[in-house]
């Protein structure tokens, strides 16, 4: 049983430690700045034709939605929090749920705010009209977290 006390308080210490919350919150940082420019690049090379896929991408035709890739990078640094707080506090493990959940909104209207398309029939196009819902529930759980 002592053994088995150890491994759980080596493995606790390894990714639940406040050092390693630190220290993940630093690459994870790095990692998201570091692939939103070279989305960009890509972006930019299939652009400007210098780099051709054998496939279509909604991903690589607006720059806008190069903001799509740091957040889902973000989102998984919220989900490793959310397992980091379950232990320590109810009320933030609570709060990092509803964060998630604007993060997934976020990220979703980056990538729909690229494909968006701008005409009088604004409440027509599905595409317009989900990124308007999307838009409108991420403002209410924006408000609720505050």
């Amino acid at each position: 049983m002592g053994t088995f006390n150890n491994i759980i308080r080596f493995l606790f210490k390894i990714f639940l430690s406040a050092e390693t919350r630190d220290k993940t919150e630093k690459v994870i940082l790095t990692i998201a700045i570091v692939s939103f420019f070279l989305h960009l690049a890509f972006i930019f090379l299939v652009q400007l034709k210098v780099l051709e896929l054998p496939f279509e991408s909604d991903l690589l035709e607006n720059p806008i939605s190069a903001a799509y890739t740091p957040f889902s990078f973000i989102l998984i640094y919220e989900v490793y929090l959310l397992i980091y707080y379950l232990p320590k506090s109810f009320t933030t493990y609570i709060t990092k749920q509803n964060e998630i959940i604007t993060l997934i909104i976020i990220r979703k209207l980056f990538k729909d705010l690229s494909a968006l398309e701008l005409s009088s029939e604004w409440f027509e196009i599905k595409g317009d009209l989900q990124f308007t819902y999307d838009l409108l529930g991420s403002l209410l759980l924006f408000y609720l977290i505050f």
